[in-house]
């Protein structure tokens, strides 16, 4: 155990700690010592006993100069370096240090590269380059606003990199967070030539889709063809999802079937690189993605070439430029909330203290329960955040982003990057789980659904929607039904979650808009809704729990707000009850083909499920004002919901639309005025005939308008 530790934790502030085991931790005196002889006392505050230390705080010199070496030394001669703690977490610090410049990073020039990084704790930073089969070593220069700066002359488009961080009496090697790629692993970053990306041909999207427009599709990179049924080249990575015209027998795989649905936006999970994947020997693990070590590289077990700098760039692009030839707009799933570790990310080794969340007491903050909350309130961070998503909608041309845990982000953060994509993308979404969770962020400050009202563009995962339509999630509620699967008293909750809870009294109010809606029944977390049923429909033979499939699809479909499916929720997919399957392997959570062909029936209701939505604005309502307006709902005896939408819409010619929704086990049958016309029934299809009796089989959604 290291004997003393000293911290520089405000301007003038210092705080020391000796372990009992040195003189049984008592000085009688502290200095500080710096270059070309500088000496200063330090007066002690305080002395308090600390269970094996104790701590001292001691006041001494407020004009200490960032970067230089600082020693404190006690009494008996132990002499320790003086790191930088939590002072760059003051006002001044921020006020000081923060850089507005957009050139953070290697700038590429055919005749030169220019460095930049930001590091106003440290003494000194080497630029280690990599370049024609060579190891050079080079002195960065600081400049303003801690800002390190080198500029290397030559073409150095295939270079790669790192930089020494002399910093808090340690030397660091480290990637650079600003680089576009990196090696293999993430061992060095890469200096990119951009104008070869942008080589890559997009294709124009012909209109906007916007708000309840969107129809999500939630799938994986390595899910989508890790199958060797696929019937694509390779297996798991960009290049294999960017193959069109695979299948499975006569059933589309891959691309042709995500273009084959009918839906919006396609969200893929994490693809920027994560560190728990040996992206050269991606068959020996299997993650989620969830576990981010660099926000601006794809990840490189999905290319062809992990140590090809170029490659998972250029295949990352051709993704996306082939989802947009099919007219499927692309929402990446990112996770700033935390990195993989705070030790190994470049950002501690850059500004240790800086990036991370911690408490009075300097310890981490840890409400995503992974060790860490990125500190995205804190200036830089922010301007991180938002240089991330503006390159990754320049360079890869993606239309949005899934937010993981956003609550742990906070709102001004949240905003302004819906305000950085939208002035890209007019249509960009931005959504995200809005969970409260317990990071020390004040929570009027937090990006949670509480505070959706200071958010009013974003979207949010609604669990309330989730909780009622299919039952309670978590392992130890799966056994506890909804409305849908067959808790009709659930009936009345039901009302508030098809209005996208934007409705008041009697009804259940959490959002605005209907746009901050997501309406997912099922996600990569958890149960998958067929497993769930396994818990919570034990009971009910095969045929049965697929009928409640079918309906919980075409509730999220006609359900005001925004529109949700999990990857293989539309043919009945499981995971073998595997709640969490963020690391079980390809053969738990790849797209099964096999499963697929067999519920083929389902996929195709499915797709009827979207043409109906996209059909009739009726379930596309854009605003609060329109539901209230429009939407009347109520439950009739048998616990079967009536939802009524009247609302002209010239593009159908129709007055209004009539949404019946049957969880029991009993049929009904309805006589209403004359002219309604069934548009929907138990399978999906329309009626050749109108008719004022309308049949509604148990375990249906019938749709009928006029």
């Amino acid at each position: 155990m290291v004997s003393m530790t000293a911290y520089l934790d405000d301007f003038g502030k210092i705080r020391v700690l000796i372990n009992r085991n040195f003189y049984g931790g008592r000085s009688d005196s502290f200095y500080i010592v710096g270059d070309h002889g500088f000496c200063a006392e330090l007066i002690v505050m305080s002395v308090q006993d600390h269970d094996s230390q104790i701590r001292y705080e001691l006041t001494g010199p407020a004009g200490l100069e960032f970067g230089r070496r600082y020693f404190v030394r006690e009494s008996h001669g132990l002499c320790v370096p003086l790191v930088f703690r939590m002072i760059v977490n003051t006002k001044q610090f921020a006020t000081r240090f923060a850089y507005s410049g957009n050139d953070l990073g290697p700038v590429y020039h055919r005749e030169y590269t220019d460095f930049a990084v930001w590091a106003p704790t440290a003494n000194e930073i080497l630029l280690k380059l990599h370049h024609n089969d060579t190891t050079e070593i080079h002195a960065m220069r600081r400049t303003d606003k801690g800002v390190f700066r080198l500029r290397i002359y030559g073409d150095l488009k295939r270079d790669t990199y790192t930089y020494l961080i002399d910093c808090n009496g340690s030397l660091q090697e480290t990637i650079d967070p600003y680089a576009y790629s990196s090696t293999g692993n993430a061992m060095e970053s890469a200096v990119i030539d951009l104008n070869e990306i942008a080589e890559i041909h997009d294709y124009t999207l012909t209109s906007e889709v916007t708000g309840t427009d969107a129809v999500i599709y939630e799938t994986s990179v390595r899910d989508m063809t890790s199958s060797p049924l696929s019937g694509t080249k390779t297996h798991g990575t960009f290049a294999a999802l960017s193959e069109e015209n695979t299948v499975y027998g006569d059933l589309p795989t891959g691309m042709s079937y995500l273009a084959s649905l009918g839906v919006t936006h396609i969200q893929l999970l994490p693809v920027m690189d994560f560190i728990t994947v040996d992206e050269f020997h991606p068959e020996k693990n299997y993650n989620w993605g969830y576990d981010p070590i660099q926000f601006m590289v794809p990840e490189g077990s999905y290319s062809s070439d992990p140590d090809d700098p170029y490659a998972r760039i250029k295949e990352l692009r051709k993704l996306v430029c082939t989802f947009h030839k099919h007219g499927l707009r692309v929402n990446l799933d990112v996770v700033f909330n935390h990195m993989y570790g705070v030790e190994v990310s470049a950002f501690h080794k850059l500004v240790p203290y800086y990036y991370f969340r911690y408490n009075e007491n300097a310890y981490l903050s840890n409400g995503t329960y992974c060790g860490n909350d990125f500190a995205s309130e804190k200036i830089m961070a922010r301007r991180y955040i938002l240089h991330v998503i503006r390159c990754l909608m320049k360079i890869y041309s993606v239309d949005g982003f899934r937010f993981d845990l956003m609550g742990i982000l906070d709102i001004e953060t949240m905003n302004a990057v819906l305000e950085t994509a939208r002035s890209i993308k007019p249509d960009a979404m931005i959504y995200g789980e809005g969970w409260d969770m317990p990071t020390i962020l004040p929570s009027d400050m937090k990006a949670s659904i509480a505070n959706q009202a200071k958010m009013p563009g974003i979207g949010h995962f609604n669990d309330f929607f989730r909780d009622i339509i299919k039952g309670k999630t978590s392992d130890d509620q799966k056994y506890e039904k909804g409305y849908v699967t067959g808790d009709l008293v659930m009936a009345f909750g039901s009302l508030s979650a098809l209005s996208a809870n934007v409705l008041g009294d009697p009804y259940y109010k959490r959002f605005e808009h209907p746009v901050q809606s997501i309406n997912a029944l099922e996600t990569h977390d958890n149960n998958t809704l067929w497993d769930k049923m396994h818990a919570c429909c034990a009971n009910e033979d095969r045929r049965t729990r697929q009928l409640r499939q079918k309906m919980m699809i075409a509730v999220t479909m006609v359900a005001q707000g925004i529109p949700f499916l999990h990857g293989g929720m539309e043919f009945c997919g499981t995971k073998n009850d595997n709640s969490n399957s963020y690391n079980a392997g390809d053969d738990i959570n790849r797209m099964d083909w096999q499963r697929a062909e067999i519920n083929r029936g389902i996929i195709e209701y499915t797709k009827r499920c979207i043409a109906l939505r996209r059909k009739y604005r009726a379930f596309r309502l854009t605003n609060a004002r329109q539901i209230e307006q429009f939407v009347r709902l109520s439950v009739a005896e048998g616990g079967i919901v009536f939802y009524d939408i009247t609302c002209g819409d010239p593009a159908t010619g129709t007055q209004m639309v009539r949404v019946l929704i049957n969880p029991g086990m009993v049929e009904k049958t309805y006589s209403f005025e004359p002219g309604w016309h069934v548009v929907f029934d138990a399978d999906g299809r329309e009626a050749k005939e109108d008719s004022s009796t309308v049949d509604v089989p148990a375990l249906s959604v019938i749709v009928c308008t006029r």
